[in-house]
């Protein structure tokens, strides 16, 4: 550990900048982004390298993001055995992957193949696998994760503030050389992702835009992923000749928000990565692409429903092209005042129309999104949304919105600066593209000097007919390319073994840090307004922003009706205000109405700047007054609702995520089936539901404030502007759904035409909320099935290959009257299941058990608590959750007091008493034709289940 000294650095900075951020570069070029928030103490890391698919090689495209795999395999100190010999294995094997690429005959690919099986078993005994990621939990990181883009490739933490020199100590040795150990399970693993992409239409489509727009360059000639005949034929050499070339320190940036001393940062960085040798980086030549002098029309297929993406090409990051389009984007669509939103959203025209912005360093993208009514025609939604266009084109839009647009982005601004990890999304955005920061802060200013006839004259010139069309048609798509997996052997897992590397940093010391329990008794404020309306509060001390909600104890599973009320309320107007003028009324006041029912509760939200809160109040208190009922818009809502049903059978994640995991809690019966019949809904009448929403100060309620008014301001305004009567309706009885216990194995099959197949268990633990069991579950889950180096991730990806997505959790409910759950997951190919599934139940019934790794995951956890606050923003939503449970205290303090106290016989206890021998419902969405239906019987009864038996119609 360094200790202060009196040396204090020279930084850049900034002034008015809104997170003081200060900028400092090493003698090697390595640049440091710092910028200190003391809410609580964690730190988010990034490190960011100038590097992504634009600088593939041509012939293997996808190298940067599988290289963005292999950073997490470790070096020749971190996840090695012994080096010496681990090393003569490794080189043999990237020769015989070059050997692979150069041979055309597939008898000899396939006897290379086994060649390298055979030595990678070998050479897998000298690894010590997930050890970056055990070391990473060691001090207590969380959201440990990289991604790949055109142009970066980002690696982040999120560490307590008292392990930030380990940190850079592990970062240091991560970065300095790349071991390729591992290397054909990944391999695999990125063969999976691969597989996935050509199930995700918007993917698809973003991948046409790219490839019509950029011809002649990166964006659109190689994708990120890569393409499927380079995966197949990957290259070791040219994966290491990638990371020598790029992974220089003046290519790099390390980028740090949260609470930490700048000059002690800047001292780590210079012991740790000081060292790290500069090179000159490989000029980008940035290719001009071809004109587009008209309208480039594209098919793209997918299971989604239909909708049509309209993209224009403009300069990139160094001209003011993203800053015009920032502007252009905001008054086309803002959520609430643009001119998609009221004139097409509002107007309930099309089912949906967004704007939206691409951001790249050579070049940018502007484009339009939209999604036909039911019987609307792609060619009408594209031809509405041009119209909103041309009204830039000619100018016609208020002055005010302009000004509008400009404090919504500071005012999203200042929301995200909030956290740490807003704070490091804008600083990564500025290295990368090579913006400086200076001009990242004086955009504002920038902004302030456009006009609207700046407006008007850049869409005329700069977005005509020269733009990429894009229909996505629902169908079967025939480009779907499966990369098939080569025969690979399962690795053997070493789970206990330690690198003398990973020895030495778990025995440094790192200052110890005390944890902090909310009292809600002091952080929460509670007073009765004259009519008796109990006001809840929580006082914001770090910006002028508020919130202020009307919450009825009373969701979906009171009243169906009220769920359809919250989404027809936007729609509606008052005898003074359109509602087109009331969504402009907020926009230029800078504040947003949301509503929301959810299943046992219901949420009007006012939020935005304090200066208007009365004002805003004000507005509110006139609409729950003088609504007026829209038949029309009312008629629209409900037809709305009907295409978006029948589109969720078409959305995967909607069905694996929602619509199957309640089925196998609840069966037929579910929250997620329980709505209004067809019928019924269309038989709603306007004149009653917009009496259900005026009447909502008549029901029982209470009133929560976040803000930074004193609380006898807010209840005087309150008293004022939210007249309730002093007697309320009571909500009526909420239907009882019965979560189902699993007594037996059960399969339930869903066909659907995708490439992967998702496979869930779900089994009903104990069937209420029990202290005992949440206490310990976090430990579990670290230890088990959540992060890089648990059991399940270890066991289904790292050692055998079998999914690129797999977990498993054993969870809470949100409600003490409701049960906990373990819960499972692979997504594998169908020829895998007979793989996968076995080796999930194997983990499961018999978990590995390795002593020292669960003591590691028992002191993360503690080190998560420990370092983590709550913030007073989530104070309340907090307190909330664990009033639900049935407790009024901090829960943290109730875990992180047994955790302390626990040894490791108390998880294996755990494992046995509320895991092991579990029963399941396992839920397999995929294609019929490619699963072995038979295969499944083994488990259990198999039951073919339709969509209208899992989501209710």
């Amino acid at each position: 550990m360094i200790t202060k000294t009196d040396t204090t650095y020279s930084y850049d900075t900034i002034p008015n900048d809104p997170i003081g951020l200060q900028t400092f570069t090493l003698t090697n070029g390595l640049r440091l982004f710092l910028s200190v928030n003391k809410a609580e103490p964690r730190i988010h890391t990034n490190i960011a390298v100038r590097a992504g698919s634009k600088h593939d090689p041509a012939e293997t495209t996808g190298l940067a993001h599988y290289m963005e795999h292999m950073l997490f395999k470790g070096t020749s100190r971190i996840g090695t055995l012994d080096w010496e010999k681990e090393k003569v294995l490794l080189e043999k094997i990237s020769d015989l992957y070059e050997l692979h690429r150069q041979t055309s005959d597939m008898d000899e690919r396939r006897r290379i193949y086994g060649e390298i099986d055979r030595l990678s078993n070998e050479a897998a005994k000298l690894s010590a696998p997930g050890e970056y990621d055990k070391l990473a939990a060691t001090i207590g990181a969380k959201g440990t994760n990289a991604y790949t883009w055109v142009e970066q490739t980002v690696y982040v933490n999120d560490i307590p503030s008292n392990e930030l020199e380990r940190w850079f100590y592990l970062e240091s040795e991560r970065f300095r050389m790349m071991a390729l150990r591992l290397f054909h399970t990944e391999l695999e693993t990125v063969y999976e992702e691969f597989n996935i992409s050509q199930d995700q239409d918007a993917r698809k489509v973003n991948n046409a835009i790219r490839t019509a727009l950029f011809p002649q360059h990166p964006y659109g000639t190689q994708t990120t992923i890569g393409s499927a005949e380079h995966l197949r034929n990957p290259s070791q050499k040219n994966i290491q000749g990638f990371f020598s070339t790029y992974y220089v320190p003046n290519n790099m940036g390390i980028l740090l928000s949260g609470d930490f001393d700048p000059d002690e940062a800047v001292q780590y960085a210079e012991k740790y990565f000081g060292s790290y040798t500069p090179k000159p980086l490989p000029p980008f030549a940035v290719a001009p692409q071809p004109a587009l002098q008209e309208k480039f029309h594209l098919q793209v297929y997918g299971q989604l429903t239909p909708y049509v993406d309209l993209a224009w090409r403009l300069e990139g990051a160094h001209s003011d092209d993203p800053l015009m389009l920032t502007l252009i984007d905001g008054l086309l669509h803002n959520g609430q005042a643009g001119l998609l939103d009221l004139h097409l959203n509002q107007q309930q025209k099309v089912l949906e129309a967004e704007s939206w912005a691409w951001l790249y360093e050579d070049y940018s993208v502007f484009g339009l999104y939209g999604k036909p009514r039911e019987g609307q025609m792609l060619e009408e939604v594209e031809q509405l949304m041009l119209g909103e266009l041309d009204r830039l084109r000619r100018g016609e839009f208020p002055d005010w919105l302009l000004e509008g647009v400009i404090r919504d982005q500071q005012l999203s601004e200042l929301q995200a600066f909030e956290s740490n990890k807003g704070r490091i999304s804008a600083m990564t955005q500025s290295f990368i593209l090579g913006i400086s920061w200076q001009r990242f802060v004086d955009r504002f200013e920038w902004f302030k000097n456009v006009t609207r006839d700046d407006i008007a004259n850049f869409v005329r010139k700069r977005l005509g007919d020269n733009y990429v069309l894009i229909h996505k048609l629902q169908g079967d798509d025939p480009s779907v390319i499966k990369v098939e997996k080569p025969p690979i052997t399962p690795v053997a897992i070493q789970r206990d073994a330690l690198s003398d590397f990973a020895r030495d940093f778990m025995q440094r010391p790192s200052p110890d840090l005390e944890p902090e329990f909310v009292d809600y008794k002091q952080a929460i404020q509670h007073t009765r307004l004259k009519n008796g309306l109990q006001l809840d509060y929580v006082r914001n001390r770090e910006n002028e922003l508020f919130r202020f909600d009307i919450i009825l104890p009373a969701g979906k599973l009171h009243d169906l009706e009220l769920s359809i009320a919250m989404l027809y309320f936007p729609y509606l107007g008052s005898g003074k205000y359109s509602a087109q003028q009331v969504q402009q009324e907020l926009f230029r006041l800078g504040l947003k109405l949301d509503t929301q029912s959810k299943n046992e509760k219901t949420f009007i939200t006012l939020r935005g700047l304090q200066e208007s809160f009365e004002a805003g109040l004000k507005l509110l208190d006139h609409l729950l007054t003088d609504l007026q009922p829209d038949e029309r818009a009312l008629q629209n809502v409900v037809n709305d609702i009907l295409q978006m049903r029948e589109s969720a059978k078409r959305n995967r994640q909607v069905i694996v995520r929602e619509a199957l995991a309640d089925y196998a809690l609840y069966g037929e019966h579910s929250p997620f089936t329980y709505r209004i019949p067809r019928e019924k809904l269309l038989a709603l009448e306007a004149g009653q539901l917009t009496q259900k929403i005026t009447s909502i100060r008549a029901q029982e309620h209470w009133l929560y404030y976040y803000g930074p008014a004193p609380i006898s301001d807010v209840a005087e305004l309150l008293e004022k502007h939210h007249l309730a009567p002093a007697v309320r309706q009571q909500p009526g009885p909420r239907i009882e759904l019965v979560q189902r216990p699993t007594e037996e194995n059960q399969v339930f099959f869903l066909d659907f035409p995708i490439v992967q197949t998702d496979i869930m268990l779900v089994s009903r633990g104990t069937p209420h909320f029990n202290l005992e069991e949440h206490v310990l579950r976090g430990w579990f889950n670290d230890y088990f099935g959540l992060g890089l180096s648990s059991v399940v991730f270890q066991e289904i990806r790292e050692s055998k290959a079998l999914a690129y997505s797999t977990y498993a959790i054993y969870g809470s409910p949100r409600r003490e009257d409701q049960a906990h759950y373990l819960q499972a997951y692979v997504g594998t190919q169908p020829d895998k299941i007979g793989d996968a599934l076995p080796a999930l139940f194997q983990i499961i019934n018999d978990m590995p058990v390795d002593r020292s790794q669960i003591e590691r995951s028992r002191l993360s956890v503690l080190k998560q608590i420990a370092s983590s606050r709550s913030t007073r923003k989530r104070i309340y939503w907090d307190y909330q959750l664990f009033k639900d449970r049935g407790f009024e205290r901090d829960l943290d303090q109730d875990i992180y007091e047994k955790l302390s106290a626990s040894s490791i016989d108390d998880l294996l206890q755990f494992q046995r008493e509320y895991v092991q021998g579990s029963r399941f419902n396992i839920m397999v969405l995929g294609s019929r034709e490619r699963v072995d239906m038979e295969y499944l019987r083994s488990f259990g009864p198999v039951r073919e289940l339709t969509m209208q038996d899992v989501f209710g119609y």
